[in-house]
């Protein structure tokens, strides 16, 4: 029974600290809409996203895919 307590236990704790990220995908050639953050406003939004698990955004990377003219920001949440 020790064992399975400690094999749940290690479990929770790696749920805990797992890898947490905010990913916006947009189309920059799409009309402006109010239920979606313009590009400019994404890094607050992660914050707030972030601030949620009490850690704080950090750009990561932009990936600009061509056949769809699609481009995706990812930000990273560390501690």
């Amino acid at each position: 029974m020790r064992i399975v307590f400690l094999i749940g236990m290690l479990a929770a704790l790696a749920g805990c600290s797992s890898y947490r990220d905010v990913t916006f995908l947009y189309y920059p050639n799409a009309p402006p809409s109010d239920t979606f953050p313009p590009a400019s406003a994404f890094y607050a939004e992660a914050s707030r996203e972030c601030a949620k698990y009490g850690m704080k955004a950090v750009h990561n990377w932009d990936n600009y895919t061509f056949d769809y003219e699609r481009v995706r920001v990812n930000y990273l949440c560390v501690q």
